[in-house]
């Protein structure tokens, strides 16, 4: 639905992908005013992140927040953030 236009979140998608051109990764972005401790300010926030389980630990991940937090500068964001284990991790070197 997010290709086709249909959905409105994620805002934007990235995807890694090998030197065949196969994806092998991916991570779904947003844009948040509702983070705790940067509320009422432009947060990009990483909605979910997935990484092929054969390509993990070579970087896909790392490469793909990277992408995204240059993504969220881009969008005029004031902060950078995601969710894990239940609790909101802010980015506070962004």
């Amino acid at each position: 639905m997010f290709f086709a236009g249909t959905l409105d979140e994620p805002v934007a998608v990235l995807m890694a992908e090998d030197e065949a051109g196969a994806i092998v990764g991916v991570v779904e972005l947003s844009i948040r005013t509702d983070v705790a401790g940067v509320e009422g300010k432009r947060a990009g926030y990483v909605e979910g992140l997935y990484v092929r389980p054969e390509v993990r630990h070579h970087g896909v991940a790392r490469t793909l927040m990277r992408a995204s937090r240059v993504w969220a500068c881009r969008q005029k964001c004031a902060a950078f953030a995601s969710d894990r284990a239940g609790r909101v991790v802010v980015d506070r070197t962004f």
